[in-house]
């Protein structure tokens, strides 16, 4: 015999038979319509607390998916649910500017992380090729990180556009001249 919930305490929920495949996809576009129902449902508490205390494995309860209510009970991530329920994490990661720009909102705080996390990253690529000898790829480093290249840098961009103007220059057909046909 199926024991239903404790928190159906005769309340009717938002979901109908309808909407339950809704309520067990994984689809994210599914999980949305989903969090969207149960907003309205007046079991929405319950239905959480049910899920994060069983715990519900898979589907969405309560607005939350199953993603989501395990970031809920591991918390050592600094991860929490803000006041429409989505999963927020601690400003100044790479998710956590994911996360912003899904939800269509800016963070100075993630963005700067984000530019010195990409600043880094390029100035580790710079020593990779300064330990070739300079490269045109250091070269466009250097422009990138705003600073003018180091000389084996440019010289080896000089190389570079030199040899790309000789290859234009040999593939180039001389222009045919336009003259009168001969008449046969």
């Amino acid at each position: 015999m199926i024991i239903p919930p404790q928190f159906l305490d005769g309340t009717t929920p938002s979901c109908t038979p309808a909407t339950a495949r809704l309520f067990d996809s994984t689809d994210p576009k599914d999980e949305r319509e989903a969090a969207a129902i149960c907003a309205g449902c007046p079991l929405r508490a319950g239905c959480a607390t049910h899920a994060l205390t069983v715990p519900e494995e898979r589907g969405t309860w309560g607005g939350l998916t199953a993603h989501q209510r395990r970031r809920v009970l591991n918390p050592d991530d600094g991860t929490w649910l803000d006041s429409q329920g989505r999963v927020r994490l601690p400003c100044g990661t790479f998710n956590a500017l994911m996360a912003h720009c899904r939800y269509a909102e800016t963070c100075d705080r993630c963005e700067a992380a984000q530019a010195a996390r990409t600043a880094s990253g390029r100035r580790a690529r710079l020593a990779e090729e300064h330990a070739r000898g300079g490269t045109p790829t250091g070269a466009q480093l250097h422009r990138r990180l705003g600073e003018r290249p180091c000389l084996p840098c440019r010289a080896a961009h000089a190389r570079y556009r030199a040899v790309r103007a000789a290859a234009r220059r040999m593939n180039q057909q001389p222009p045919q001249q336009r003259g009168l046909a001969m008449a046969s």
